[in-house]
């Protein structure tokens, strides 16, 4: 089953993503924004690949990337 992507902006040196991207381009968007704010840090745009969460069926598995599986 695939699904639209998903996309977070990460900084090592920075706290854990909680924002959700549902397009490239917000994400880009954001990770230029905190670029700015915090001169001569990275941002990363990271890309979910795959979900999985235990339930009773057991595994419900969700795929995210065109193309591969």
């Amino acid at each position: 089953m695939k699904e639209n992507s998903i996309y977070m902006v990460w900084n090592p040196n920075g706290s854990v993503p909680v924002k959700r991207h549902d397009c490239i381009e917000q994400a880009r968007f954001e990770a230029r924004r905190l670029a700015e704010l915090e001169k001569g840090q990275e941002f990363f745009i990271l890309r979910a690949v795959e979900s999985h969460k235990y339930s009773d069926s057991p595994w419900r598995v969700r795929t995210f990337c065109k193309g591969e599986r």
